[in-house]
């Protein structure tokens, strides 16, 4: 496929910019009460996944599922230590938080 170029009338040649994706990771940290961090890494799971778990967790009305969204993030996204469910983070704070972190470094690279 051809890649479109647009040329400026200084004939300047403007490139499609791109985005990289796959290289996008991000350092989050949660500090509880009595001050100690909780330290999670992120990492982008590739565009079709990230598609795919917002699609695993869509109900038949449409709505968001979040304990079915939240167990693809701790699969999928969380890198820094392994983690597969909601039910692994029960004696963690800041639950809320993260998951909210994680739905912020999603969007805004998809």
């Amino acid at each position: 496929m051809a890649e479109d170029k647009t040329i400026l009338d200084d004939k300047k040649v403007v490139e499609p910019q791109k985005i990289d994706r796959l290289g996008a990771h991000e350092d989050w940290t949660f500090e509880d009460a009595n001050g100690y961090k909780w330290k999670y890494t992120f990492q982008f799971p590739g565009l079709k996944k990230a598609y795919e778990m917002i699609d695993n967790a869509t109900m038949a009305n449409g709505q968001i599922a979040k304990s079915i969204l939240f167990d693809e993030y701790l699969q999928n996204v969380v890198v820094s230590e392994k983690l597969t469910s909601v039910d692994d983070l029960i004696d963690r704070p800041g639950i809320d938080d993260l998951f909210n972190a994680i739905d912020s470094f999603l969007g805004g690279l998809l």
